[in-house]
């Protein structure tokens, strides 16, 4: 599965990696005192750091490489394991920063046995997931394809969002069914893109508790946590050359992406 960055408004492919390491930086500093004890300095989240390595590169896939890694960014970065998971980043999927109309609950286990952190609802506007364009997240739609949208949410939900173009401007609504149930339930719905639409962006309502968001391309909305970066910059590229001659031109070739924000 190919990798994708998001430049002005478009979702560009690019080449697919032979291998991709990532790492989240640390979270927690340690301290000791005179007096023997010791502190911890703890923030929530981290920013990723992605090691990339294409393998063998044809001349095309060097050339991009090149110009994304010379143009810096900020990009949005949906690696492989975005692009066939769950979109939404860890920030949006963590509630981090807690989101308006809603109030940090900490981790919930969910009935398939796994933990998630949890929001509750608790003001009367819908709880938008993430915010890191403002207010929301926005999510790239592949163009043709459909957006599967999904949530763990105790007692009841309804999805809905907005279409934006490729300015992020507003071009239209989505809203899907309101459910009720008791407990702790995993709803999901497939969504078909109107024309235009380059971006989408959801929101949550109806429910007591809302747990692990989840947008995913295709018609199953992937009950995992966030990997998508909606903002990094692509640096350092490095090439070594294989095989040089006229029409076989090869590369091996590798970059780098951080996250910031």
């Amino acid at each position: 599965m190919s990798a994708f960055i998001v430049t002005g408004g478009a979702l560009l492919e690019v080449g697919c990696p032979s291998s991709l390491n990532r790492e989240t930086a640390q979270q927690v500093s340690f301290t000791s005192t005179l007096g023997g004890k010791r502190k911890a300095f703890i923030r929530r989240g981290g920013r990723r750091t992605w090691s990339i390595d294409v393998s063998i590169a044809r001349p095309g896939e060097v050339s991009t490489i090149e110009a994304v890694a010379r143009n810096i960014g900020p990009y949005g970065w949906y690696g492989p394991e975005a692009a066939i998971g769950n979109l939404f980043s860890p920030q949006a999927t963590g509630w981090d920063p807690n989101p308006s109309n809603g109030t940090d609950v900490g981790l919930a286990k969910l009935p398939d046995g796994s933990i998630a952190h949890a929001v509750a609802h608790t003001g009367e506007d819908p709880i938008s997931v993430g915010n890191v364009h403002g207010g929301f997240e926005a999510i790239p739609i592949l163009p043709g394809g459909t957006v599967s949208v999904g949530v763990w949410a105790m007692g009841g939900v309804q999805a809905s969002g907005a279409w934006l173009d490729q300015s992020l401007a507003p071009i239209g609504d989505w809203q899907a069914s309101a459910l009720s149930f008791a407990n702790w339930e995993w709803s999901q719905d497939t969504l078909t893109p109107p024309a235009g639409a380059a971006f989408v962006t959801v929101t949550l309502s109806g429910g007591a508790q809302y747990a692990r968001p989840s947008i995913s391309w295709g018609n199953v909305a992937r009950d995992e946590g966030g990997t998508g970066c909606p903002a990094a910059v692509i640096h350092s590229p490095h090439h070594s050359p294989l095989a040089l001659w006229q029409g076989a031109n090869y590369t091996e070739s590798s970059y780098s992406i951080t996250e910031v924000g």
